[in-house]
């Protein structure tokens, strides 16, 4: 009489482990990509011109944000910086990307040398694709 050989195994069964595994990593990984959010690099304490005819720009991950506050201070993405170290980042945008989007945000008390100053810097490195930030009640909520 021939032996089948999977009617005296009573105890198997189906591991959960793998099963579990896979399900926790699937949850990281969709929690990681669904928290990723993007990064304005906006100063806090500035206050926008008031413009009528703005526009909504959808968020840009390669742009690059300049901010000038009341006190004629520059932030580079953010962090503070003075015009020189601002001409050294734009040289580097303008040897890898010259297209490159720049926002220019600026206090409306900002000192108008400085704007000047910063659109000089802009100029002299040949980017020309700069935006200036405005606030406008429909879109600034």
């Amino acid at each position: 009489m021939s032996r089948n050989p999977y009617e005296d195994d009573e105890d198997v069964a189906l591991s959960m482990s793998p099963l579990i595994d896979c399900v926790f990593l699937l949850l990281i990984f969709f929690l990681v990509t669904t928290m990723l959010k993007k990064d304005l690099k906006e100063v806090e304490h500035l206050n926008l011109p008031i413009s009528r005819s703005s526009l909504e720009v959808p968020p840009d991950d390669t742009i690059v944000a300049i901010a000038i506050d009341a006190e004629g201070e520059i932030y580079y993405e953010g962090e503070a910086s003075s015009i020189g170290v601002l001409l050294d980042e734009l040289r580097s945008i303008e040897q890898d990307d010259p297209d490159r989007r720049i926002r220019l945000d600026t206090d409306e008390n900002t000192p108008f040398y400085r704007f000047v100053e910063v659109l000089d810097a802009l100029s002299f490195r040949n980017l020309r694709n700069v935006g200036v930030r405005t606030y406008h009640e429909k879109y600034d909520k």
